[in-house]
């Protein structure tokens, strides 16, 4: 057994203060926004302790579990700001009240649970940051997501206001009825909150997702439609009589060729409908862990791959051999294949 505790918080301040200073120094950011760094990443620190100790996990709450990935996942959302997205240092502090929101908030099942978090977050910003302006910090909504100016134009921002972003959805909704099987959507508040959740995660490196909720709530057809927003190409397995674990290695292949060769990013969309057999959750399991699945390939198609990336890897300035080949290929799997797992109830959690 290998076992390894959670970091002092000297350590997780200096391992992420040192992240976030380096992305603000080298994107010039305004030297103001700059100086607040280490107070930043101070009350991120004592939001996580806070959140760790508040929200334990239970039988019905066993998801509740906090730990470094959650804190790296928020430094994730705060490195795809640039300069035009945080000019003062309270619109860096609301990016990462936002951050924080995405991350521990979403976790969350019970409205109760929800205030508690506010209140904390809350609390702790103000005593933080007295000197900002309340009205300015807590205004609403607080949402950035990578097409607030428009699809097409990834740049992650604030949304001005709803009715900017209704806007915006509406028109990526009336795109993709064009190219695709139409959906009749009611963007409604939440929709459109879903759907900047999973355009999110699907723009992060290695994003995965797992939605929960209840049969017909639009789970799939709002994936499909953050996928279309952040141009990604959605996968489905069609099940059929006799459907099994080769049929579904032979489908993965073809999305691994896809993803790691032709370099076209891809969702594959799943539900737990579609777990014919459990072992399928095994091949699942191994592509979001390492991306690589025993006996996926045939020892030709290993070749055709190797191949294919080959003058890739060169153009990168690495040896090609069939070390480095394979593993620029997984790397890119990694990367443009994402998986999103729709489920009614929390039996896995990525």
């Amino acid at each position: 057994m290998f076992a390894l505790s959670f970091p002092g918080t000297d350590a997780v301040a200096s391992i992420y203060t040192n992240i976030l200073s380096q992305h603000l120094s080298m994107n010039n950011f305004h030297p103001s926004v700059q100086k607040i760094a280490g107070t930043l990443m101070g009350v991120a620190t004592v939001l996580h302790q806070k959140i760790t100790s508040s929200f334990l996990p239970t039988a019905v709450k066993f998801h509740y579990v906090f730990n470094l990935r959650d804190l790296s996942n928020i430094f994730q959302g705060i490195l795809f700001a640039m300069p035009d997205c945080c000019k003062t240092p309270v619109e860096l502090v609301r990016l990462w009240m936002h951050e924080a929101v995405r991350v521990y908030r979403d976790k969350l099942i019970e409205e109760k649970d929800m205030e508690l978090f506010d209140k904390l977050q809350k609390d702790i910003v103000k005593k933080t940051f007295e000197d900002m302006d309340e009205a300015i910090l807590f205004a609403t909504p607080l949402m950035f997501c990578h097409f607030s100016q428009g699809i097409g134009e990834p740049k992650y921002t604030a949304i001005p206001s709803m009715p900017d972003l209704v806007k915006i959805v509406t028109e990526a909704l009336e795109g993709y009825n064009e190219l695709n099987a139409a959906m009749n959507l009611v963007l409604f508040g939440d929709a459109i909150a879903h759907v900047l959740r999973i355009n999110r995660i699907l723009e992060s490196p290695r994003g995965n997702a797992l939605l929960v909720g209840v049969g017909g709530s639009g789970k799939q057809s709002l994936s499909r439609l953050a996928a279309y927003i952040s141009s990604l190409e959605v996968f489905q397995i069609t099940l059929r009589k006799g459907y099994s674990i080769a049929d579904l290695k032979i489908d993965l292949s073809g999305l691994y060729m896809k993803a790691g060769v032709k370099n076209i990013g891809t969702v594959f969309l799943m539900t737990d409908a579609q777990v014919a057999d459990e072992k399928f959750l095994v091949l699942i399991n191994d592509l979001l862990a390492s991306g690589e699945i025993p006996d996926l390939f045939a020892d030709d198609d290993v070749e055709n791959i190797i191949n294919g990336v080959r003058n890739e890897v060169k153009g990168q300035g690495l040896m090609d051999t069939r070390e480095n080949c394979w593993k620029f290929f997984i790397e890119r799997v990694r990367r443009q294949l994402k998986v999103g797992i729709n489920s009614i109830s929390y039996e896995c959690a990525w």
